[in-house]
């Protein structure tokens, strides 16, 4: 029963991953298709081809998409986490084999895992949501 209850901040995570991902990928699937499907039309009728090239200046010329700042970063609450997990760890050291202390240290491990995981889903969602580089 405890290995269960141990793993569901890891499969809360991976969750939370996964579906970051998904909906970085399906973003960028929807704009090839927008793409793909621009190009075909461009195929069929070539007298648009001069209002594509217009269209393909302004889009290339407008601003990055404006990244909503969420409240929360999941990179720093997990740094924090980790960090006061550390400081319980050290405080069973201090205190000894006391009740309090046995409490501290299963607190400061379980937070050291929870702030890991919640570290490394920050810095993967960080990575995914870029916007991709152009080419030169």
């Amino acid at each position: 029963m405890r290995t269960y209850i141990f793993a569901i901040p890891l499969i809360a995570a991976a969750i939370t991953l996964a579906y970051i991902i998904f909906r970085e990928m399906t973003r960028v699937w929807l704009d090839h298709r927008v793409k793909m499907a621009l190009l075909e039309r461009l195929e069929h009728k070539p007298e648009l081809l001069y209002s594509f090239q217009e269209l393909q200046e302004l889009l290339d010329d407008s601003p990055p998409p404006v990244q909503e700042k969420s409240k929360t970063d999941l990179t720093m609450t997990g740094v924090f986490l980790a960090l006061i997990g550390l400081v319980s760890v050290i405080i069973y050291g201090l205190i000894g084999r006391s009740q309090w202390a046995v409490g501290a240290y299963f607190g400061g491990v379980a937070c050291v895992v929870i702030g890991f995981i919640l570290t490394t889903i920050g810095l993967v969602a960080r990575i995914l949501r870029k916007p991709p580089q152009k080419p030169e």
